[in-house]
């Protein structure tokens, strides 16, 4: 119970400290340069701080905290803190907080929204043929990275305003999107017009506009058989621009569905600017560099793998001739062991060999000796045996 008091009477001074003056709402175009202005009326100040709709810090007075070429800080006194967003983008979108810091802290708020104006936009129209012989015109009306999504109308000759069938679709972000809006038309005259309009907050007050004359797809009709024919007897010239026009069979009201000839008419598409070349060219050049990027990856990675092979191959030749190697090593060795026992056994043959000649030798002089002490027995015996007379 206590603490419940304690934390609820540490709550009134903490809540009391952070104030929040006021909430401001800027809105700023694309590629523009944003700017913020905080300005206290003391004259003294402890800090200012800019924090980033992230949270992140910006500018506290005039230090800067984000390493970033787009932050730049235009004017600081004790009471005032200027700064600048340059090529705002949509992910600059979101509230932006400066902090005032003196005995208590004050908080100005500035709540930023970024507008993405539309590509001019492209026209499109095909005719819808129905079991029954009649035909119908479908308008189409699209426009590209707009945020946020624009407001596409259809204006005829007799000054009346319809909406069509409009249909949004965001990018990766979810901040910009693509829009298309699609009109039927069942009857029109040869010299009838219609007016595709795009209104968008960031055009302030101008509008889009693409314009569509019936009497460019009449004449694509009647000439659409005699180019189909043309083009199908002889090869046409690239350079030469065609003029045909988009037919549709209705399988939705027929139920027999008869084959038609399709083709598309680009002269009935107008309107296409220099802003939706330019992205598609850009789309193009990173389809493009991301392919380059991707066979350069199987490049290295194949020369890579070559190199492991070269290596696995110079270690196996360099084991194979280690082992050579240590093999004449080897023989080498046992030829000189196989020599030196050879040497040994000859010398022990030569030495037994003279052991021998000397034990023949040391035989035949103790026979000898042998023989002469049997002779001189002999003689002492027949001398032994004379008369004494004879002696």
């Amino acid at each position: 119970m206590w603490w419940r008091v304690c934390s609820l009477l540490a709550w009134f001074p903490l809540q009391a400290a952070f104030l929040t003056n006021h909430t401001e709402t800027i809105t700023v175009e694309e590629g523009q340069t944003l700017t913020l202005k905080c300005v206290v009326s003391q004259a003294k100040t402890a800090s200012l701080q800019w924090l980033a709709p992230s949270g992140f810090t910006i500018f506290l007075n005039e230090h800067p905290a984000l390493k970033n070429s787009k932050y730049q800080l235009l004017h600081h006194s004790p009471n005032q803190l200027f700064i600048s967003v340059t090529n705002v983008t949509p992910q600059d979108e979101g509230t932006y907080k400066c902090l005032h810091y003196s005995n208590s802290v004050r908080t100005k708020e500035m709540k930023v929204i970024v507008l993405a104006t539309p590509f001019k936009p492209i026209l499109e129209a095909s005719v819808v043929r129905m079991h029954n012989g009649e035909e119908h015109v479908i308008l189409k009306c699209s426009t590209m990275r707009s945020k946020p999504p624009p407001q596409i109308t259809w204006l005829f000759e007799n000054n009346i305003e319809l909406y069509g069938e409009t249909h949004h679709e965001f990018e990766n972000d979810g901040k910009k999107c693509n829009s298309s809006s699609t009109i039927r038309v069942h009857a029109y005259g040869k010299n009838s017009t219609v007016d595709c309009i795009i209104r968008h907050k960031g055009l302030q007050g101008r509008k889009l506009v693409a314009s569509f004359q019936f009497k460019d797809l009449v004449t694509d009709q009647e000439t659409a058989s005699d180019a189909l024919e043309k083009s199908s007897s002889s090869s046409q010239d690239p350079q030469q621009p065609t003029r045909t026009v988009t037919v549709i069979e209705d399988s939705s009201t027929s139920e027999m569905e008869e084959e038609e000839q399709t083709t598309q008419d680009p002269d009935l598409t107008t309107g296409a600017n220099s802003q939706y070349t330019g992205l598609m060219k850009k789309k193009s050049g990173i389809l493009l560099l991301t392919l380059v990027s991707f066979l350069i990856f199987i490049l290295f990675i194949i020369v890579q793998l070559f190199i492991m092979k070269l290596r696995k191959a110079h270690v196996i030749w360099k084991k194979e001739n280690e082992i050579s190697e240590h093999t004449l090593e080897s023989y080498k060795s046992r030829s000189n062991n196989e020599e030196t026992s050879s040497q040994e056994k000859n010398s022990q043959t030569t030495r037994s060999k003279s052991c021998m000649n000397y034990i023949t030798q040391l035989y035949s002089e103790a026979k000898i000796k042998q023989k002469e002490n049997a002779h001189h027995s002999k003689l002492k015996e027949e001398y032994a045996q004379m008369p004494e007379s004879i002696v």
